[in-house]
């Protein structure tokens, strides 16, 4: 007789046999108990988890001679023909190799006959994502309002390639992958079976290997046994699985640590001359990392907080690497790229900090380079240099009969109208400038440098323009809105922004009423800045006079 894998010789035979998925074993046998059967079910999850398994063990259930029952004899006849495949009632179909309209045109022919020995006709359909989405329209009106002796069983390991209409109309089923404990006792139960001993070590190398798949693990477990005998090893495992020693990765581990690069290069040197496989060294390398980092923060948190935080960034770079040498050409470049990346990590962190500051210099210098011309260009500087600036003493205003007092002009008094000196304001609107780099309102700032601040009086902020489309675009809500909000937050009370057009902004005190400018006045000005010419006379087209 030909020999059978251990995979298939291990199926579950009924809902007790099944490793690791308690919660859909408990929900199917309760339905079935309280005869609450679907007419579709979906089963998802990762490979080698049992959805087939689970989709026989749920046909025979219904088809059992003595049942529906939730424990299937395995003897009568129709449980043996559904364990070898050949009944009649229970149709398995790989969606993968049948996936046109053609064969689901069949199905629906097909699906309307009575069954012929069981009670059900179950159509298993695997790996249904496949299905082309012709077929699945096909599928969807059968799946809608199957025949009362129909159940459809579909498993796959992709559900989001389902269509939404498809997956509405199914009971789903979430399988989990498997742990390591499980697949570990499952396996040690088949060896005592089979009278093989192994190192429990060995079974655990093979149960984490499998990734929570129990049909991988067996897969592993039967060609282990076809290499050791009857006597299986860890070394063995490691060695027929390309694994790298425990010792190895140790001594990678430590040269990594010490940032040794010509030690870390050397021992990938000898592992890959072994024939190890260079990402699976990179995922054993991140996995000891990993079981290190957890050890270390559970034992001494406070004291080893250097340490757990050069292990996360080495296992950061691992996982990089790992990902990286799954589609590489050459899977051991990436590996030693990545050794040289972990041992150089400490000068890749300064160097991140040195640009961090050089940026927050620049960005210092680049504030400080904006705020400083708002409110004066160089040709206007130079024009001025022959004019000293005001001192900021208040002049004193016109000696004037004082008119009677009244209680408007006391409450009035109250508030002192006086203007803030001049040094505050200039002070306060480079402020507002710097503020407005601060929270990148880059645009606000072109339009407000072009203008000074003249007042600051009671509820309302003055600033002065020389050039009208300035002025009007401060004036626009959404500009107006954030300079009103930035403004009160810096000076502690609800301001109102007010605008006009002034003459000339440079040397102008807040005490002295702003000379207001014509357009023809400004343009000229905004001429001589750009061009730096000296006006010998001004000619006013329209009037034919000369200023």
């Amino acid at each position: 007789m030909a020999y059978i894998a251990l995979y298939r010789q291990w199926r579950p035979q009924d809902f007790e046999q099944l490793v690791g998925q308690e919660h859909i074993s408990t929900t199917l046998k309760n339905a079935i108990t309280s005869n609450r059967i679907a007419h579709a079910y979906l089963f998802s999850g990762p490979r080698g988890t049992g959805k087939t398994s689970t989709a026989k063990i749920m046909a025979k259930a219904l088809n059992c001679l003595q049942g529906p029952t939730i424990h299937p004899c395995n003897a009568c006849d129709s449980c043996k023909r559904i364990i070898d495949g050949s009944s009649m009632d229970v149709l398995e179909i790989d969606a993968a190799s049948n996936r046109g309209i053609d064969e689901i045109r069949e199905l629906r022919e097909k699906v309307k006959f009575t069954p012929v020995d069981g009670r059900y006709k179950v159509y298993i359909i695997d790996e249904v994502h496949m299905l082309t989405t012709e077929a699945f329209n096909a599928l969807l009106k059968t799946l809608e309002e199957p025949p009362a002796h129909a159940i459809f069983i579909l498993a796959t390991t992709e559900p989001h390639k389902i269509p939404a209409t498809i997956l509405s109309r199914c009971q789903r089923y979430d399988f989990r992958r498997i742990d390591s404990e499980a697949i570990s006792g499952r396996l040690l139960k088949v060896l005592q079976e089979m009278s093989i001993e192994a190192e429990p070590e060995a079974l655990g190398v093979i149960a984490r290997f499998a990734e929570g798949g129990l049909r991988d693990a067996l897969s592993i477990l039967d060609q282990c046994i076809a290499f050791s005998g009857d006597r299986i090893t860890v070394e063995d495992v490691r060695s027929m699985l390309g694994l790298a020693g425990d010792e190895w990765l140790e001594h990678m581990r430590g040269a990594l640590l010490q940032r040794d690069v010509a030690a870390a290069l050397g021992y990938v040197q000898e592992l890959i001359s072994l024939g190890k496989d260079a990402r699976q060294v990179i995922l054993e390398l991140l996995v000891l990392f990993r079981d290190r980092l957890v050890e270390s923060s559970a034992v001494t948190p406070a004291q080893e907080s250097g340490c757990v935080e050069d292990g996360m960034e080495i296992m950061q770079l691992l996982s990089d690497a790992a990902q990286e040498a799954k589609w590489a050409p050459y899977p051991r470049i990436v590996l030693e790229v990545a050794v040289i990346r972990i041992c150089r990590r400490g000068s890749a962190q300064d160097m991140a900090g040195l640009a961090a500051r050089l940026e927050k210099l620049e960005a210092m210098l680049a504030n400080k380079m904006i705020v400083q011309p708002a409110h004066r260009s160089p040709d206007r500087a130079g024009r001025a240099e022959s004019i000293p600036p005001a001192p900021a003493i208040p002049a004193s205003p016109p000696v004037t009969p004082a008119p009677p007092s009244t209680a408007a002009d006391n409450k009035q008094n109250s508030i002192p109208p006086k203007a803030e000196p001049p040094q505050h304001l200039e002070e306060l609107g480079e402020r507002i400038l710097a503020e407005l780099l601060k929270h990148n309102k880059r645009a606000i700032h072109t339009c407000l440098s072009e203008g000074r601040l003249l007042e600051l009086n009671g509820e309302q902020a003055v600033f002065g323009f020389q050039l009208a489309i300035y002025k009007e675009r401060i004036e626009k809500d959404d500009y107006r809105g954030f300079l009103e909000k930035l403004v009160s937050q810096m000076t502690g009370e609800q301001r109102h922004i007010k605008c006009r057009l002034v003459s000339d902004t440079a040397g102008e005190g807040p005490g002295a009423p702003p000379v207001e400018a014509t357009a023809e006045d400004a343009v000229v000005r905004h001429a001589k800045e750009m061009f730096g010419e000296k006006v010998v006379t001004i000619v006013n087209n329209n009037k034919g006079e000369e200023k």
